[in-house]
C-alpha cells in the first residue's frame, strides 16, 4: 500500500512538472566540448527584431548531457509574443553558419516540443497557430531571396537599376501574400484593380518564377470573371428597360397619333371633304361647295375614313373636336 502511495504521488507530480512546461525539447551539439551547456530565452519586440544587442535573456535553462532542455510557463506572457532561443559556442569558429538560435510566437497557453536533428535548433511543433502562419511567411520571403539572389549574380552591374525594381517587386509579392494570408487581398483589388493587373503584368515580365505568384494571378483572373459575369448581367438588364421603354413610348406614339388624327397622309381634296365635315355640311352641301358630284363625295369620305381608322361621322367630329384642319 506504501509502495502505490509513492508511485501515485511520482505519477501526479511528473503530471504537475509536464504541465509547467511550455518549451521543452532537445538541442544538438556536435560536441559538448564547443558549447556552453545554457540556452538562453528573450523576448523580442516585434518592431525590433533585427536588433539583438538591445535583446535581454529574460530566463536561462541548463542542458543536460542528452541535449534535454526546458523552460516553465511562468516566463511567458498571456498573449502572443515573439521570443528567441539561443545557446553560445565556448570558442567561435570561422565561417561558422550553424543555426544557434530560433524565434518563434507564443503565449503560456500554449507547447513547443523540439525535436532531434541535425542542427542545433532542430525541428518543433508549436500549438500557436499564429507561430504556425508566421513560419510560412518566412519561408515564403526566404524563397524569395534566394531566388533574388541567385538572379543578382547573373545581371550587369551597370544595370543596377534592374536588380532595384527586382527587388521591389518582391517587397509588394511579400506584402499582396500577407494580403492573401488575412483575407484582405479580394477587397483590395476590388477597390485598385488597375495596379493589380498592372503589377501582375511586370511579374510576368520578370525573372520571378511563375509558381511564386500564380495564387495572385489566379484570384485576378476568378475576380475579372466574376465582374464581366456581374457587367454582362447588368447590361441585359438595361436592354431590357430599354427595351419596354421603346415599346412603351412606340404604343404611347401610335395613341396619340390616333387621337390627334394627323392629315398627312390624306389627299388635298380628301382634306378639304374632311374640314367640311367637321363644319357639319352635308354630303350634297360638300358636292355643290366643291364642285364634285355626290359620288365623289361619298369616295373621298370613305378613304377618309380608312385611313383615319375611324368608322363614321360621329367618330370622326369626337376625335376631332377642338383640332386644326
Amino acid at each position: 500500500m506504501k509502495s502505490l502511495v509513492l508511485l501515485l504521488v511520482f505519477v501526479l507530480s511528473g503530471l504537475q512538472l509536464s504541465a509547467q512546461q511550455a518549451v521543452s525539447g532537445f538541442v544538438n551539439f556536435d560536441s559538448s566540448a564547443n558549447w556552453k551547456p545554457q540556452i538562453y530565452l528573450s523576448h523580442l519586440s516585434v518592431s525590433n527584431t533585427a536588433n539583438q544587442s538591445e535583446v535581454k535573456p529574460i530566463a536561462i535553462a541548463d542542458v543536460q548531457k542528452n541535449g534535454f532542455f526546458k523552460f516553465d510557463k511562468k516566463h511567458f506572457s498571456d498573449s502572443n509574443k515573439i521570443y528567441r532561443l539561443h545557446v553560445e559556442r565556448i570558442r567561435k569558429i570561422v565561417n561558422d553558419t550553424v543555426t544557434k538560435e530560433v524565434r518563434f510566437m507564443f503565449s503560456e497557453k500554449d507547447k513547443i516540443e523540439f525535436k532531434k536533428g541535425s542542427q542545433v535548433f532542430g525541428t518543433y511543433t508549436n500549438t500557436n497557430q499564429g507561430d504556425r502562419e508566421w513560419q510560412k511567411l518566412k519561408t515564403f520571403e526566404s524563397k524569395l531571396v534566394k531566388q533574388y539572389l541567385a538572379q543578382e549574380n547573373k545581371i550587369d552591374p551597370r544595370k543596377g537599376f534592374v536588380k532595384d525594381s527586382l527587388q521591389i517587386l518582391m517587397v509588394k509579392l511579400i506584402g499582396i501574400k500577407q494580403l492573401a494570408d488575412k483575407k484582405l487581398l479580394d477587397k483590395d483589388i476590388s477597390e485598385n484593380p488597375t495596379y493589380y493587373l498592372e503589377l501582375l503584368s511586370e511579374l510576368k515580365e520578370s525573372p520571378i518564377e511563375a509558381s511564386e505568384y500564380w495564387f495572385l494571378e489566379k484570384r485576378l483572373a476568378y475576380l475579372t470573371q466574376l465582374a464581366m459575369e456581374q457587367d454582362l448581367k447588368t447590361s441585359r438588364w438595361l436592354n431590357m428597360i430599354l427595351l419596354v421603354f421603346v415599346a412603351g413610348l412606340g404604343i404611347l406614339s401610335f395613341k396619340l397619333g390616333r387621337r390627334t388624327l394627323p392629315n398627312a397622309h390624306l389627299s388635298r381634296q380628301e382634306k378639304n371633304v374632311k374640314a367640311l365635315i367637321l363644319e357639319g355640311k352635308t354630303n350634297k352641301e360638300i358636292a355643290n361647295e366643291l364642285f364634285i358630284s355626290l359620288s365623289t363625295v361619298k369616295t373621298h369620305i370613305t378613304s377618309i375614313y380608312s385611313k383615319l381608322n375611324v368608322k363614321g361621322r360621329q367618330e370622326l367630329l369626337q376625335k376631332n373636336t377642338g383640332a386644326s384642319t
